[in-house]
């Protein structure tokens, strides 16, 4: 069998042994994950281990170690655009794209209907910018459709943190709402 034949067999052996320790890494550095998730973050690293092995001239000592740090900074690196992804979504007004255009050209709905939604949308726009910054932004991304868990990780904050400033954004919400007779 050729060396490079060889090589590639091992590379193959190396990771299939190695899954387990793929995926265990891929847990602890992102475990709000779903599983089809998972298997894409696998595939992905494992196409990143079996590149950076057959470019690299140098040999790797503990090949264990140098699965889970490329497992580790392949999955933050994905985590990351997922985030940004879903920070962009909010666009530079603070609110959802088109959120504000969904509301008006409701098509189905009276137009007294459109105007109350309307309203409705400025006054939890101006309830969230007139909220102390880190509840404002903490809010944003719930209403954005993540969870106090992945906020948490993405502010290096706790989750009762998180959890509080959610509550109480909530609360001032639902207050802004009543005053105004909604």
């Amino acid at each position: 069998m050729d060396p490079k034949a060889e090589k590639i067999e091992a590379i193959d052996r190396a990771i299939h042994e190695y899954s387990f320790l793929i995926r265990a890494a891929i847990r602890k550095t992102s475990p709000q994950i779903d599983e089809s998730q998972m298997d894409d973050i696998e595939q992905e690293v494992k196409l990143k281990i079996w590149k950076e092995i057959l470019k690299s001239e140098k040999k790797i000592i503990n090949l264990g170690s140098y699965i889970w740090k490329v497992t580790y900074t392949t999955t933050c690196r994905i985590m990351k655009t997922v985030t940004m992804e879903r920070k962009k979504a909010w666009g530079q007004s603070g609110e959802p794209q088109h959120s504000a255009r969904a509301v008006a050209q409701d098509k189905g709905a009276s137009p007294n209907h459109r105007l109350e939604k309307k309203e409705m949308m400025e006054i939890i726009r101006d309830t969230i910018d007139s909220l102390i910054e880190s509840r404002r932004a903490v809010l944003k991304l719930y209403l954005m459709g993540m969870d106090q868990k992945e906020i948490s990780e993405f502010f290096g904050w706790s989750e009762d943190k998180v959890r509080n400033l959610i509550s109480r954004g909530l609360t001032d919400l639902r207050n802004a709402i009543r005053e105004r007779g909604f």
